[in-house]
């Protein structure tokens, strides 16, 4: 299965605006070599329950992004060229954890993540954003920083 959005694609000098290319809300949701494409805000991880095997998301600006609690094990995470000016980087995740008790956040598991341009691993978008990397291998030029708290103190 393939999911992409078009929205202003190719990009021929024009500005990339957001197009979703999947929402999951619902819980205990599962999806096994599914390909997820597009640029900013690819894959809207909003709640519940998630488990991603074997799948390839690319995008370049907070492409994997929500409230969700979820696993990604074996995928291969793409950051792509846009039209955003190359000069900055790009972000893999914005995850939108509010609350130290919730229990939701982002696993890599395993993941590959590639790409064209240098990227951070994530951004805050919650005030208590979670995302962790476990034993992924990393073939893109990450931001030695790792993280972005995106301008907000407390976040880091």
């Amino acid at each position: 299965m393939e999911t992409g959005n078009s929205y202003n694609y190719p990009p021929n000098n024009v500005r990339v605006t957001q197009a979703l290319a999947a929402l999951i809300a619902g819980d205990k949701s599962s999806f096994y070599n599914c390909n997820f494409l597009g640029f900013q805000d690819t894959l809207l991880d909003a709640k519940g329950r998630h488990y991603f095997k074997s799948c390839f998301i690319a995008g370049g600006v907070d492409f994997i992004f929500g409230a969700g609690q979820s696993i990604y094990e074996g995928c291969t995470i793409s950051v792509i060229e846009g039209v955003i000016d190359n000069r900055l980087a790009g972000f893999i995740t914005a995850q939108g954890r509010t609350s130290p008790n919730d229990t939701n956040g982002f696993v890599f598991k395993r993941c590959k993540i590639t790409g064209a341009r240098e990227a951070y691993l994530g951004r805050a978008w919650g005030a208590y954003a979670r995302v962790i990397y476990f034993k992924s291998v990393y073939e893109a030029t990450i931001v030695p920083q790792g993280w972005d708290s995106f301008s907000s103190t407390g976040k880091e």
